[in-house]
């Protein structure tokens, strides 16, 4: 079988705010955007009515990273601290760490200092944790090099 990731969704309380800030501050380049609704949404999410708007941004690879702004039905916001059992985090590899931090901290999205790593695997790779506009955490990276991860099971290579 051959999984492999092809999008990340992440759902915002103000689109327009959102691409703004992936966009503009985190770099990722605006594919498309639009609104869905109908019986395919109600059915997915499981509530009748669902409509919203919608956005894509190139993550590379052919992969994207979905915004969604739920028009119907509205509801209050998640708890995203990352310690918290659920909470997710998206970690985007950039190539000149300080240029985005610097972005990030002028949009008010309060970066942490830059860590750099030493476990297996990960030496040297440099990171910061920041805020999005609802409070989902991303995690920026630099690597000095293409990391090649064996995965244990089927004795396939994975580059990361």
């Amino acid at each position: 079988m051959n999984v492999r990731l092809d999008h990340v969704s992440v759902t915002t309380s103000d689109l327009d705010r959102s691409v703004a800030f992936y966009r503009d501050v985190v770099g990722l380049p605006l594919v498309d955007r639009g609104v869905i609704d109908g019986d395919e949404l109600a059915t997915l999410v499981r509530r009748p009515g669902a409509r919203a708007r919608w956005a894509e941004l190139a993550l590379g690879g052919g992969q994207v990273l979905e915004l969604l702004e739920y028009l119907s039905p509205d509801d209050d916001a998640v708890d995203q601290r990352p310690w918290r059992a659920g909470a997710t985090h998206i970690g985007l590899a950039v190539e000149r760490l300080e240029e985005v931090v610097a972005r990030l901290a002028d949009a008010g999205a309060e970066p942490s200092a830059v860590a750099t790593l030493d476990e297996p695997g990960w030496e040297g790779v440099r990171c910061v944790y920041a805020t999005d506009p609802d409070g989902l955490t991303i995690e920026l990276l630099e690597r000095a090099r293409e990391r090649i991860v064996v995965l244990p099971d089927a004795g396939q290579h994975s580059r990361r």
